[in-house]
């Protein structure tokens, strides 16, 4: 049984059981040791940031016709969340209403599926008392910006970010430089993928395990590749 990775000898791999006394997913091989000390470490910092913690498993997808902008598109997509929050948090405060301070944390693992296409799988953690959910879904072009043809004209309504949901589905249509409408296939919302975490809960200490058994599913060995220079795993501080 293998204990490190080939290509990076610094990556020891856990195979079997529990990790440190988690339930972690291994139906896909073998997990990155560091990865899962790292994604732990992230989650408990999001949750003592704030009284309760939305955590959102979300993908994020590239197209397939290759129309997007270069550079950084998590960290653009990161940056762009962020500013919705806070203009949206603004606009609260303008009408009197609540608006506390709504930091975007993340998990996120680029997997690479062949040579030349990846994606990532992230987790989002905002704070509770901001929001209570996605929201409204977006709607628009179903078949997403995979079949997007750039010669078409789109729904300049499509850009209305009203829910959280659709702020995050616009994020990423900035990130790459397309509209919301063209992005709306391109951004996949987990099923079951909305956790809570309540700090000093009596349900604290499993809320953290369930949603960490989730995450684990990041650090598999598989989909990952190594050499050309990217992080396959994020994560905010």
């Amino acid at each position: 049984m293998r204990k490190r990775h080939p290509e990076n000898t610094n990556l020891t791999l856990h195979h079997s059981g529990p990790w440190n006394g988690y339930d972690v997913q291994l139906q896909r091989g073998p997990l990155f040791i560091p990865y899962l000390e790292r994604i732990h470490q992230a989650m408990e910092r999001e949750a003592d940031r704030q009284a309760r913690t939305m955590a959102v498993r979300v993908d994020l997808k590239l197209p397939r016709h290759g129309y997007m902008r270069d550079g950084d598109l998590f960290g653009f997509f990161i940056q762009s969340l962020q500013a919705q929050i806070d203009a949206d948090m603004d606009r609260r405060r303008r009408e009197g209403r609540r608006g506390p301070a709504c930091k975007v944390g993340y998990v996120c693992v680029k997997e690479t599926a062949d040579a030349f296409h990846h994606h990532y799988h992230l987790c989002l953690f905002l704070n509770g008392e901001c929001y209570r959910g996605l929201g409204r879904m977006p709607e628009g072009c179903r078949a997403g910006a995979q079949d997007f043809d750039p010669d078409l004209p789109v729904d300049p309504a499509a850009g209305e970010a009203d829910s959280l949901a659709k702020k995050i589905v616009l994020a990423w249509s900035r990130a790459l430089g397309l509209s919301m409408e063209q992005a709306v296939g391109l951004v996949h919302f987990c099923e079951g993928g909305v956790y809570w975490v309540r700090r000093g809960s009596m349900e604290c200490d499993s809320q953290i395990a369930g949603l960490f058994n989730r995450l684990s599913y990041f650090a598999k060995q598989e989909t990952k590749q190594f050499g050309d220079g990217s992080r396959n795993l994020r994560c905010s501080r």
